[in-house]
């Protein structure tokens, strides 16, 4: 395969660039290895998000997202690349893995094809195809849908034009403006705006709301049956999005696609002191130095299919009932716990307005069951646990949400964010 090649050739390289070339603190890593796909069919897409609304600009690759899809299996993953991730552009030596794209196309003309080699080399994952939309073509593939519906679970505040077609460069068009928790739908300029924010929150959480709101797609082509009439608005797609996929491709991957529901699509991100470690750059960068074997161990696991621990949650059954009395906080949950893994049902029961959530457990085992992971996604306390235990149970869980529900764990702003 080309891109194996060019794997080989990069790592070869290492012998003949002296390593004099680099500053002490900038050492060129090795390559990684290639991840191990096993006996399994793995297709990658790499989507870009250039931070430009300029179409003749090339702009950062500030949004990274690679979708791997396990064709055996039939599942898919979401994975998201850090814009400052630290990392070897080759021939161009050490910078932010946002970079490449521009390095490429300033060139040679080929950002995609550096980009490509980037990750090979640093990641060790091959892309087979890709699709990179700016701001402007973005903000007009939601309005094209009609809007996406986006649960939001963490408040975000930043500052937003108090209208699109208002100058950016003019202090008084910007206002501070908050998305407060619950579900909103998101026209492009509102989506566009909740994907980029990080004012409140860090890049880490950025990539995962980028991932929201491409699941938000997902589920709008699903609910409007766009998916049979795919290769009908192929042509009209392309003008809003570069991509190489062929209306060929496109009709190969569509039953896989239509058959994908967004609760069966995995997410992954990298995690601050796991995956990556906060840095400098000898220029004086803020930058995400890549822990190779975190790494890698999370690639392996977003490309085969669910783990054992993964199937526990998907198995333990989970109802929601709402006491909140705020009517959006049950679909709010029900979603955060989806990016879990969970599968729950919102149920239509009417409840007596309580303060805090509580999580009744029928199960009547906290070890080895999805408890723990319950606890920690909805916030809720030990004392907040009402052991039941019921060998007649019809549901493992029962989640009743209270008015005091804010189950945000990801707005976190860490050192140099």
């Amino acid at each position: 395969m080309r891109f194996r090649l060019l794997w080989l050739l990069s790592s070869l390289s290492l012998l003949i660039i002296p390593s004099v070339h680099a500053r002490q603190d900038e050492q060129i890593p090795d390559a990684m290895p290639l991840v191990d796909e096993g006996e399994y069919e793995i297709v990658n897409f790499l989507l870009m998000g250039a931070d430009t609304a300029n179409p003749n600009n090339n702009g950062r690759t500030d949004a990274l997202i690679i979708v791997s899809v396990n064709t055996t299996a039939g599942t898919a993953s979401f994975l998201s690349i850090p814009r400052d991730l630290w990392v070897y552009v080759p021939g161009h030596g050490m910078n932010k893995i946002n970079t490449a794209y521009a390095t490429g196309m300033n060139t040679n003309g080929d950002g995609v094809g550096l980009l490509r080699e980037t990750l090979i080399y640093n990641l060790g994952m091959e892309i087979d195809h890709y699709a990179r939309v700016d701001f402007a073509s973005f903000r007009r593939l939601i309005d094209d849908l009609g809007g996406v519906d986006v649960s939001v679970d963490c408040a975000i505040e930043d500052w937003r034009l108090t209208s699109p077609e208002l100058d950016p460069t003019v202090e008084d068009n910007w206002e501070m403006f908050t998305l407060p928790v619950g579900v909103h739908t998101m026209d492009g300029d509102l989506a566009l705006w909740y994907a980029r924010s990080r004012r409140t929150s860090s890049d880490f959480d950025r990539g995962r709301r980028q991932q929201v709101i491409l699941r938000a797609i997902w589920h709008r082509i699903r609910s409007l049956n766009l998916w049979d009439q795919m290769t009908d608005v192929f042509p009209q797609v392309t003008e809003l999005v570069m991509t190489d996929l062929t209306v060929e491709d496109i009709a190969g991957y569509l039953p896989l696609a239509a058959a994908v529901d967004t609760s069966q699509i995995a997410a992954y991100t990298f995690r601050a002191n796991i995956h990556v470690r906060f840095g400098q750059s000898a220029d004086g960068q803020s930058i995400l130095l890549p822990e190779r074997e975190a790494i890698a161990a999370l690639e392996r696991q977003m490309m085969l299919p669910p783990t054992e621990s993964d199937l526990v949650r998907e198995h333990a059954s989970v109802e929601i009932v709402n006491a909140s009395g705020v009517t959006d906080f049950a679909q709010v949950a029900a979603d955060r716990l989806a990016w879990e893994g969970f599968v729950p049902r919102i149920s239509t029961d009417n409840a007596p307005f309580q303060q805090n959530t509580v999580i009744y457990d029928y199960t009547g085992q906290r070890k080895g069951s999805s408890l723990s992971a319950l606890q920690a996604a909805l916030r809720v306390s030990d004392e907040n646990v009402i052991p039941q235990p019921d060998p007649n149970r019809t549901v493992d869980f029962r989640v009743v949400i209270g008015n005091a529900y804010y189950s945000c764990t990801y707005n976190v702003v860490q050192p140099g964010q």
